[in-house]
């Protein structure tokens, strides 16, 4: 591993490195082997875009205004950035983020050469927070001339000659501004396994797929929570630990090859030997293993499409009932745990099944994996569901299974149960079980929720009638 740190104010790192072929210069950066620093500074195509909004402009404003109120002749300090350097290129890692908003200011500030130089921006968020941020610090311009000082601002860099140790130290730092979450990470894992001809088209790919955190949560799940090889996952608010957790499942133990793409092929032989195949969905399985670079985007894009198109925002005119039964759950409180499940259990079906029989498979797994909200005595806690799940293999049972009805004989024989406490007016238990049965058309009153609500829903779902 060859690595190179320095040290450098704003005004050397800009005045060298952002705009080189200016005649102001700030002085030379020299790294700690004694040479000295040559390069531009670029933003590789596939990072993420600029996305600094008011908060963190106004976080970075504040805590340098405090610094200076201290009266102290140290710089304040940004933090590190991480650089790959790549013949006269110094790629921006890690620091993108605070060298755009700080080249923003050196633009109204006027101060040549601090302004944003040779860098590059395509991406129209990048472009729209970029004129958004140039009003925003314009509207603030005394505050922005009284508190920066660019010879007064610091960074630590870290340069190294390869791509990979760069990565390195990106994918095990807590990063300042915008704390990147798992998916920014294995963003940049996957995207430089890609060749570089290509890197762009499948940048513009990962962009367009929108925020994954919620479809990386339910594979997760899908790909954790197996009778065989039973894995923890971390608690939600547990975040370094759950991002640690998408690095290693989705980035570093993948392997190496193609794109493939796993799923079951249903086979008819006819009397006379002829062979008929069809495939309930053209995709990935959710347990499947990956290989690192386009495997993996595709993966991730496929269960994204998924989970916009059944679960996010469905609009599926030829499956009415399935899309007002959806609609209707998103709007249930006091849910949030068992709705993660049901994400994952639904994303499991169907990349095995499709929309084979999903209208009846919706009800069916809402049944098992929402009867926790009335056999619990209160609230459903966050580890009550992986309890849940190791008593009850739902996805083990999806997993397992052949053909829809094969899944649906599983899910009806579970014996769903009814705690008798807390199913006073006011309960969210007590709403729960109100709406539920509105919903499906249950004749019960309050008074026969203890007795017969389990019958009565089984009788609705598991007796095909509704």
């Amino acid at each position: 591993m060859t690595v190179q740190v320095a040290t450098c104010s704003a005004a050397q790192l800009f005045s060298e490195c952002l705009n080189p072929e200016s005649t102001l210069s700030a002085g030379a950066i020299v790294t700690s082997s004694g040479e000295t620093l040559v390069g531009k500074l670029t933003i590789p195509e596939y990072q993420r875009p600029y996305c600094w909004q008011d908060m963190q402009l106004d976080i970075l404003l504040e805590d340098i205004a405090l610094h200076k109120r201290r009266d102290t002749e140290l710089p304040y300090y940004l933090g590190s950035l991480i650089l790959h350097q790549e013949g006269d290129r110094l790629n921006i890692i890690d620091g993108q983020q605070r060298i755009t908003t700080l080249a923003l200011m050196g633009c109204l500030l006027d101060t040549a050469p601090l302004s944003i130089g040779g860098l590059v921006y395509e991406h129209p968020i990048s472009q729209q927070q970029i004129k958004h941020n140039l009003q925003w610090l314009g509207d603030r311009l005394d505050r922005v001339k009284s508190q920066i000082d660019f010879n007064k601002l610091q960074f630590s860099l870290v340069i190294t000659q390869s791509e990979d140790d760069a990565y390195r130290f990106f994918e095990t730092q807590n990063t300042g501004g915008v704390r990147l979450g798992g998916p920014d990470i294995i963003k940049a894992h996957h995207l430089r396994a890609v060749e570089k001809l290509h890197q762009p088209q499948f940048a513009r790919q990962w962009e367009a797929m929108g925020p994954l955190d919620s479809t990386v949560g339910a594979l997760l799940k899908g790909r954790f929570w197996k009778s065989i090889g039973s894995r923890e996952l971390p608690s939600h608010n547990q975040t370094k630990l759950m991002r640690d957790c998408i690095v290693a499942e989705l980035a570093k133990q993948v392997g190496i090859g193609g794109d493939v793409a796993y799923g079951r092929i249903r086979r008819q032989v006819g009397l006379a030997g002829e062979v008929f195949q069809h495939a309930d969905q053209q995709g990935y399985e959710v347990r499947q293993p990956l290989n690192e670079g386009i495997n993996t985007i595709r993966y991730l894009a496929y269960f994204q499409g998924l989970y916009q198109r059944y679960w996010q925002r469905p609009d599926l005119p030829h499956l009415r009932e399935y899309q007002q039964f959806i609609e209707w759950l998103k709007g249930l409180s006091g849910c949030g745990y068992l709705e993660k499940l049901y994400e994952a259990c639904l994303l499991l079906y169907i990349s095995q099944f499709g929309e084979n029989q999903l209208e009846r498979a919706a009800k069916k797994l809402f049944r098992v994996v929402y009867s926790r909200r009335v056999s619990n005595q209160k609230s459903v806690r966050e580890n009550s569901v992986p309890a849940f799940v190791r008593e009850y293999p739902i996805l083990d049972w999806i997993a397992a299974s052949y053909t829809p009805e094969q899944c649906f004989e599983f899910l009806d024989s579970f014996n769903l149960r009814v705690d008798s406490s807390n199913l006073d007016k006011n309960s969210v238990k007590r709403r729960f079980m109100d709406a539920v049965c509105k919903e499906f058309g249950l004749q019960l009153d309050a008074g026969q929720y203890e007795s017969g609500f389990a019958a009565a829903l089984h009788q609705q779902i598991v007796g095909g009638r509704r």
